[in-house]
């Protein structure tokens, strides 16, 4: 009704109507409708009584004109509040009013009359802050609110107030909590509440404004004037003002290029579409674009979503994309798009060459479909050249992907049709079918030559036979050097990471670090460049040896962190899951050094339950011995070494330390004459191997064995030790030298302490508590303190930094080839304060002994 806006209480009271309404402000009488005849709305006579009537209150003190929604308000009012505020000078009057962008309204010119007065000051308030969001979600779900929830809630409405109400009243419909195990669920619900609100507000609007909002939300943010005009059909000049419309509205930003004011209201505008529609529309999309000169992975985007015509330009543009995000390395970007293109279907000759790209990329992320896709290229191949590039790809794949023995055959016959102009192929396959039937377990008749081969050249054929023939050298155990030489040539100028994503470059990394040749920085390196390519397979494959290499040095946080990554992109990578075995035996070590027992039982239960075969296996019977011993069972160490397999003899103690585990075992029987021979073997083959590490490692339990006769051998393991990296094993021959009881505490003492503090900082709980108890026994204070804090791993600690930055739960998953399960555990245990510095449960390994990974 006319002045709606206007009313006060003040009228109701009879009395006090009647002293008001008399008068200059007798003519306001009409506007509440207290005369018997009615003024016109808006003449000057209503106007100026309601503006005395408005001067008559505030004689009585300061009066507040609160006007809400002013977009909805009757056009009387507001031509009243027009009249008043040019009228307020030295008159304790406060007009305040909210207005909605974008509403429309019949007196336009009002409206703008109001916002323009001198007098009037805009508040145009900025997005709610997350501390703010925090706030306001907590008074309306309840308290605690998880940091994680919180965040989702600002992340889904970037702070917008209206937008934040709509979601936390359907988040409190559907009765969920604010707590971490529902973030995810924001978005979901968020989407929805949203979605009605948004379309409600655009059918408001008139005339071509939807057209030019659909065309919009297809072409998607950056969307350019033009082609929005052009998809909506329209004229630029109306496509302009109806983009006006729709900023004022809050829809899309008043700004170019175009974009909508959140994710969630394009999201509304696009799925109001419906999807045969939507399809169509894509392809129009991209005829537009393509027309317009835009690049291939813009018009890819479009034809994504478009119908499927068996277009070979689609095929042809889809391509072309794929390559430019397989070089930038989203990999998993390149594989949809190539996936698309096989759908369309291509042309024959086309899909040749199409299955080729495909399979390549999908080597890198899905091990079983790469393995599909390859085998149908190499199918319809005829050039020499390709068969044996995609013939060297497919065999190692089939390596990870494929049952045992598929890799071997595979790599056998194809080296067979080798031309031999292409030497260095058939090298390559050589390398894969020798390194792939020891991994799988397989006869050595079938994959081992009596003559070894001798590489030949310095192609990447010639260096993944190096790597092949370094291992086997490693296993013999007798030439050190001759291993480590070849090793250095397969890794020179890393070139294997470029055409191998973690099979022949793994092997020689792990010589060198089998044989104490220092490594540097590798591993950071490969991750780095594993990351560049987009490779799921590489990144696995580094996480798994990168944890080996830690665990070798004793860093045990580190190594349990990468194993429980590795694990993970294990799974999404798919295959046969061969890397698992290798996972579980580095976990169940590390648990066993930290003194967890029943981690370790935990970790060697699920490796068991894998039922896997071959190297892998070998290594977990090892691993599930140690373990056994631990848990006070030696006759069940014993039984399990016996049924340990060996297809190939292993000679070399660094990667078959039966020995040290059975002697470990004979002792605890009271059979200690048996086990002193064995290690006394074991310290024989390991003088002759030549790696300080491990001969170091083997001493130290020979001198605790010979008891009192043994302080030859532990001072000998304590010298080896101190230069090497291997800082638990370390500790360990310091802890066994100063346990001797002839050992005086002057010399005594400070090797405890010093074994003490090392363990401490490694987390080593099990050397430890044999060290604390040395001292006390020796009546000496243990002057070392656990560290104030669980430190983070290098995976941790990138999943804060990526946090602090802005990214969201599943675009770190992404990034980091996680998955968001993983990313939710590490910011729920960082807490609120996942930004880097201001952690206060966690914190960096301390500065005295930093690897190259935390540098």
């Amino acid at each position: 009704m006319p002045y709606d806006s206007c009313s006060s209480p003040e009228l109701t009271v009879p009395g006090r109507r009647e002293e008001l309404l008399r008068g200059a402000a007798a003519g306001a009488r009409s506007a509440f409708d207290l005369a018997s005849g009615e003024a016109p709305e808006g003449s000057f006579a209503v106007l100026h009584g309601l503006y005395w009537l408005t001067v008559d209150l505030a004689a009585a003190g300061p009066v507040l004109l609160a006007v809400d929604d002013l977009q909805w308000c009757d056009s009387a009012s507001l031509r009243y509040l027009a009249y008043l505020v040019r009228r307020l000078d030295a008159v304790p009057v406060l007009v305040v009013g909210t207005v909605r962008t974008g509403e429309a309204h019949d007196a336009e010119e009002l409206l703008a009359e109001l916002s323009l007065e001198p007098a009037t000051v805009v508040i145009r308030p900025a997005p709610l802050s997350p501390e703010a969001t925090v706030g306001m979600v907590g008074r309306r779900l309840g308290e605690p609110v998880s940091p994680l929830f919180g965040a989702a809630c600002y992340r889904t409405t970037s702070g917008n107030p209206l937008l934040l109400r709509q979601l936390l009243r359907a988040l409190e419909a559907d009765g969920v909590r604010p707590d971490a195990a529902h973030a995810d669920t924001v978005v979901a619900v968020g989407s929805r509440a949203v979605s009605s609100m948004v379309l409600m507000r655009l059918r408001r609007l008139a005339g071509s404004v939807p057209a030019v909002a659909r065309a919009a939300a297809v072409l998607g943010d950056g969307a350019a004037l033009p082609a929005v005009a052009t998809l909506a059909g329209l004229p630029e000049e109306d496509t302009a003002t109806a983009l006006a419309t729709l900023a004022r509205a809050e829809i899309v930003r008043d700004e170019q290029p175009l974009a909508f004011v959140h994710p969630l209201v394009r999201e509304a505008v696009y799925r109001d579409l419906p999807a045969a529609e939507r399809a169509l529309r894509h392809e129009r999309a991209a005829q537009v674009l393509r027309s317009s000169g835009a690049t291939d992975e813009q018009v890819a985007a479009h034809l994504l979503r478009a119908p499927l015509r068996g277009d070979e330009e689609t095929v042809a543009v889809l391509r072309r994309a794929a390559r430019t995000a397989a070089d930038r390395g989203a990999s998993d970007s390149a594989v949809t798009l190539l996936r698309r293109a096989l759908d369309e279907p291509p042309s024959e000759d086309q899909r040749r060459d199409l299955l080729l790209e495909l399979g390549l990329l999908e080597s890198l992320l899905d091990g079983d479909a790469s393995a599909r896709h390859l085998l149908q290229a190499y199918a319809l191949q005829d050039d020499p050249r390709t068969r044996a590039d995609l013939a060297v790809a497919i065999a190692r794949t089939h390596v990870f992907a494929s049952e045992p023995g598929i890799a071997t055959a595979f790599a056998r016959e194809a080296r067979r049709a080798v031309p031999e102009e292409l030497p260095d192929h058939r090298q390559a396959l050589l390398a894969i079918e020798r390194i792939s039937g020891y991994m799988h377990g397989l006869d050595p008749a079938i994959w081992r030559t009596e003559v070894p081969p001798v590489p030949v050249g310095e192609g990447d054929g010639a260096r993944s036979l190096s790597a092949t023939l370094a291992f086997e050298a490693m296993l013999e155990g007798t030439d050190r050097q001759r291993a480590v030489a070849l090793a250095r040539f397969a890794l020179q100028e890393d070139r294997l990471w470029v055409v191998d994503d973690g099979l022949t470059w793994i092997v020689a990394a792990l010589v060198r670090m089998l044989s104490d040749d220092d490594l540097g920085d590798f591993w950071s390196r490969a991750r780095a460049a594993a990351y560049a390519r987009g490779s799921l397979l590489a990144v696995k494959s580094t996480s798994v040896w990168q944890g080996f290499w830690h665990w070798w040095r004793g860093e045990l946080n580190e190594a349990l962190a990468c194993s429980a990554v590795a694990l993970e992109q294990d799974r999404m990578w798919g295959g046969t899951r061969i890397g698992e075995p290798y996972i579980r035996c580095v976990e169940i070590h590390c648990r066993l050094d930290r003194g967890d027992v029943a981690g370790a039982r935990a970790a060697a239960d699920a490796a068991v339950a894998g039922g896997r075969s071959g190297e892998g296996a070998r290594l977990v019977h090892l691993a599930l011995a140690r373990l056994l011993a631990a848990e006070g069972r030696p006759e069940d160490a014993l039984a399990a070494l016996d049924s340990v397999p060996e297809p190939v003899p292993v000679p070399n103690p660094v990667w078959n330390p039966w020995r040290g585990t059975a002697a470990t075992a004979l002792h605890a029987l009271g059979r200690t004459a048996e086990a002193v021979p064995l290690v006394e073997e074991e310290v024989r083959l390991l003088r002759r191997w030549g790696a300080p590490t491990f001969l170091g490692a083997s001493l130290r339990l020979l001198g605790e064995l010979r008891g009192r006769a043994g302080r030859r051998q532990l001072r000998e393991a304590v010298d080896l030790l101190e230069p090497t990296p291997a800082s638990v094993e370390l500790a360990r021959a310091q802890c066994a030298l100063g346990s001797l009881p002839d050992v005086p505490d002057e010399e005594a003492v400070p090797l405890l302490r010093a074994a003490c503090r090392t363990a401490t900082r490694r987390g080593a709980v099990e050397v430890r508590d044999r060290v604390r108890a040395e001292l006390q026994r020796r009546g000496c204070v243990d002057d070392t303190h656990p560290h104030g804090g669980r430190w983070l791993s290098n995976t941790e600690r990138r999943i804060i930094d990526l946090a602090a930055t802005g990214l969201e739960v599943r675009e770190i998953a992404q990034q980091l080839f996680l998955t968001p399960g993983t990313v939710r555990d590490v910011l729920c245990a960082a807490g609120p304060s996942a930004s880097g510095d201001g952690l206060k449960s966690f914190s960096s390994p301390p500065p005295d002994r930093v690897s190259p990974e935390n540098r």
